[in-house]
């Protein structure tokens, strides 16, 4: 049974680094996900598809880092992607139901904190949405992302506003320019992230950031 919301709202805020919680909330709200995410007005999926569409047509393959129970892969879809679109997550049961919605060519459990499973410059992009919270080494989670796509590919990733921050995305975005590894397209934000909010917590807002693979 999920929290009571204000419980999950806390949680959301605050973040945690511990992959083994990650996985056990996430597994059990999962059922509830996609219509709590509705009702709080989550725009990331869509924002991030429409990127992807626009920026990269007839791109080949996504990625889709922390993938969840498939937002971003079913958003892509209504996009008109029609590429191979793999998932990761680290909750099993929100793997269950985004291979429920068949948006996903493949889907593997992993914890995203290790290196990807996946080869270098395999992929066209990759995408990852509402994941950063939970991934605090920046730097080496966006040199990996960047590892997996191919040249003139992208990464297209949210990052919550305090986060940005605290965890000096700026200045990361700005050393992977600066040594080659992708040349920064576009930074929004911040952007208004769960518009109607999440168990009276303080309103979030979100940076979108998308780079060009080098």
């Amino acid at each position: 049974m999920v929290p009571d919301p204000v419980s999950l709202g806390d949680w959301l805020h605050e973040g945690t680094s511990d992959p083994r919680e990650v996985a056990d909330r996430y597994d059990a709200w999962a059922q509830s996900y996609d219509a709590d995410l509705a009702s709080w007005s989550y725009r990331a999926p869509a924002v991030v598809a429409e990127t992807v569409v626009t920026r990269r047509p007839g791109a080949d393959s996504a990625l889709d880092v922390g993938c969840g129970t498939g937002l971003v892969g079913r958003a892509l879809r209504a996009r008109g992607f029609s590429g191979q679109i793999l998932g990761l997550d680290i909750s099993q049961a929100s793997l269950q139901i985004a291979e429920q919605g068949g948006a996903y060519d493949s889907l593997e459990r992993a914890d995203l904190q290790q290196p990807l499973a996946v080869e270098d410059e395999s992929v066209d992009a990759v995408v990852c949405a509402g994941v950063m919270t939970y991934l605090p080494d920046v730097e080496e989670v966006w040199r990996e992302f960047a590892r997996v796509v191919r040249p003139g590919g992208l990464v297209v990733v949210t990052q919550r506003d305090d986060l940005w921050d605290t965890r000096r995305c700026r200045a990361v975005v700005d050393r992977l320019q600066t040594q080659g590894v992708w040349t920064t397209l576009d930074i929004s934000g911040p952007a208004p992230y769960l518009p109607e909010g999440y168990g009276g917590t303080p309103e979030v807002g979100c940076y979108y950031l998308t780079a060009l693979i080098s």
